[in-house]
């Protein structure tokens, strides 16, 4: 019961004692914030990082560490881990050091170390899972898994090694940090706002399930630009049950119309739980690819084509047969596989292209869309395509280069079909009709549009225009739909009778419509006999809108009130109204039914929301109806700390 005896043999026994790691701490708040991961929002508060930036660990043992103590970090990502394919990580702090990943003593105080861990430029992105290993004269001892120690590793912009490498930090900010975008539907640069959401609690998980669904191989997940492909493949559901069912009729009665989508995060989510969610048209699936891509750390933009082709002959020109009636040209379907779409939205995402020759420089801006026009490698998918390889004209490098190049840069070849004798006749041929006006949205908060139609093409006439080397004149008011209503009778030859032109206007801003109508006779061979009217017109159409008021100032972490209010401008009633409404840290999604709302009638929506987060945001309402699509409301809001 000597007490100085018992001093020295606990002192005698923690020199004997095995080194042990206790406690693993990994510092989420730094970490964050030095590697732009502040935004990603969890209940779990898991580490987010990006890859060729170290990241810091303090590491707490039974006992101090002697310089003779052995000690190793091992990161693991998937199931067969493997130190040869990039699947496990070993960190070592005795001067030895195995693959690209590298880690240093930052400090060692009592029990405690601080350690610096800098995965390598090409490292695998995903969720990795930490172990701490002690070395010891008896074998190995590891710490339990943890998913206290879990991390996700993304791509990163802001390191000059990684191949998504962006220099610019007002670029980087918007092309990686920016929740809002605009997307434009007119060359005027009206559209409509769209919220990516890449930050919203649940998306970063969707994102690396739909490449977990996509069974790709993780040894190719710290490749962006596979990334990106099979990313491009898996947005859409035509061959892989990916995220998105394409729907380009009017009945969207099993799902959800694409103008009633304010933006991606709902569309994600509701893909993790219930598989493919309907429906979408182009630009739906370039926000939704913009938010994938954002979310896993690549730049990415939403690009409008005004009169983008579609090339299905891949002959690389855009040939259009008509039939000839009477004085008027009309399509003829079952001859003409081309076609020219009034706008087409696709991405870009920014990357260095290693798998290109270095000397062509084919780095920068590449073409990603997920649209499901054609096939590429046995897929609906397209890109990545270097927007600098489309502007020279050099189409022989991967991935789908012809396709691209006609989109923005092919003739329209217009054709005559002789019905006597079945041959064409080349009407003209038009080398500015595709590909008119190129737009994205500028740096910042604004929703301005900027024209990058240069960067894909060169001014026409210039001798460097095109390597290789339609007109269909479509004046449709965007936003307007136009019906025909005609008496149910029959009529006589010499009577007269009525008819009405009926145009509905599905955008909030006032429309001028400048109408050509013509009326014939014709055989039941659709042979015209003779016209008996025709007459020019000029009409204003008043577009229906949203108004949004708040109960006071928005400050953090106090309830306000968002009002939202709908009159119905339009003689007949509105039935089955949906409307949403939603904000990015400011109120959660919401939805509402209608079942009807009649002539001039007003409807009134209030709903209590609590701000999280100080600063400018958005707040998003959308209307939809069977009559009435794409009335949208947007309103910028500053919240008060």
């Amino acid at each position: 019961k000597n007490p100085s005896w018992q001093k020295t043999v606990l002192r005698m026994l923690k020199v004997v004692a095995t080194l042990e790691c206790v406690r693993v701490d990994m510092m989420q708040n730094e970490n964050k914030s030095d590697h732009h991961c502040h935004l990603y929002e969890g209940k779990n508060n898991i580490l987010i990082v990006r890859r060729a930036q170290e990241f810091q660990m303090t590491l707490q043992f039974n006992q101090p560490v002697n310089p003779s103590d052995n000690f190793q970090i091992e990161f693991y990502i998937g199931i067969d881990d493997n130190v040869l394919n990039g699947t496990k990580i070993i960190i070592s702090f005795d001067g030895s050091q195995t693959g690209n990943w590298t880690g240093r003593m930052i400090q060692q105080q009592g029990d405690a170390c601080v350690v610096g861990i800098t995965p390598s430029a090409d490292a695998i992105i995903g969720k990795y899972y930490t172990s701490v290993a002690v070395i010891g004269s008896n074998g190995i001892s590891r710490t339990q898994k943890d998913s206290g120690t879990d991390f996700y590793l993304l791509f990163n912009a802001w390191a000059s090694n990684d191949e998504v490498y962006m220099p610019n930090e007002e670029e980087r900010q918007e092309y990686v940090m920016n929740e809002n975008g605009f997307i434009y539907e007119e060359e005027s640069g009206d559209g409509r706002q769209w919220f990516y959401g890449q930050f919203v609690e649940g998306i970063l998980d969707a994102c690396f399930q739909i490449l977990d669904d996509s069974h790709m191989p993780l040894v190719n997940r710290g490749d962006a630009v596979k990334v990106c492909r099979i990313g491009s493949a898996m947005m859409n559901s035509q061959d892989d049950r990916g995220v998105l069912v394409g729907n380009w009729s009017d009945d969207y009665s099993l799902g959800t119309a694409p103008t009633f989508w304010l933006g991606s995060d709902q569309i994600l989510l509701q893909y993790v739980n219930k598989g493919p969610v309907s429906f979408a048209q182009c630009w739906v699936y370039a926000g939704t690819f913009n938010t994938f891509l954002r979310c896993l750390g690549i730049p990415a933009r939403v690009i409008t084509n005004f009169n983008s082709a579609h090339d299905n002959t891949g002959n690389i020109v855009t040939d259009l047969v008509f039939n000839s009636v009477g004085n008027q040209l009309e399509l003829n379907e079952r001859l003409t596989r081309d076609s020219i779409w009034n706008y087409h939205c696709w991405n870009e995402a920014y990357l260095s292209r290693l798998d290109l020759p270095a000397d062509q420089n084919f780095g920068g801006w590449q073409v990603v869309d997920s649209t499901p026009q054609e096939t590429s490698d046995g897929y609906y998918r397209c890109g990545p395509c270097s927007v600098k390889a489309i502007k020279e004209g050099m189409l022989g490098y991967q991935f789908d280069a012809p396709f691209v190049f006609a989109e923005v840069n092919s003739d329209v070849y217009k054709y005559k079909l002789n019905s006597q004798t079945g041959k064409t006749e080349l009407l003209s041929v038009d080398t500015t009709y595709v590909g008119m006006k190129i737009l994205t949205k500028s740096i910042g908060e604004t929703n301005e549009p900027m024209d990058i139609t240069e960067t894909y093409k060169y001014p026409e006439g210039m001798n460097a225009e095109r390597t290789y080397k339609t007109h269909l004149q479509y004046d449709d008011e965007q936003g307007v739909a136009m019906t025909l209503e005609i008496p149910q009778e029959r009529v006589k030859i010499g009577q007269n009778f009525q008819m009405a032109v009926v145009f509905r206007n599905l955008s909030e801003d006032t429309r001028t419509i400048h109408g050509f109508l013509v009326g014939s006779t014709i055989y039941y061979t659709n042979i015209q006999r003779a016209q008996f009217k025709q007459l020019t017109f000029d009409i204003v159409v008043n577009g229906p809108s949203l108004f949004e008021q708040m109960s006071g100032p928005a400050k953090v972490n106090q309830e306000i009130f968002v009002k939202v209010e709908f009159t119905n401008p339009f003689p007949f009633s509105l039935h089955d109204v949906r409307m949403a409404i939603q904000g990015p840290n400011f109120i959660s999604y919401r939805e509402k039914l209608y079942s009807e709302i009649s002539t001039g009638a007003s409807i009134t929506w209030i709903e209590s929301c609590v701000p999280t987060r100080s600063g400018n945001t958005m707040i998003y309402a959308v209307l939809d109806c069977s009559v009435l699509g794409n009335v949208q409301g947007n309103w910028a809001v500053s919240v008060q700390a």
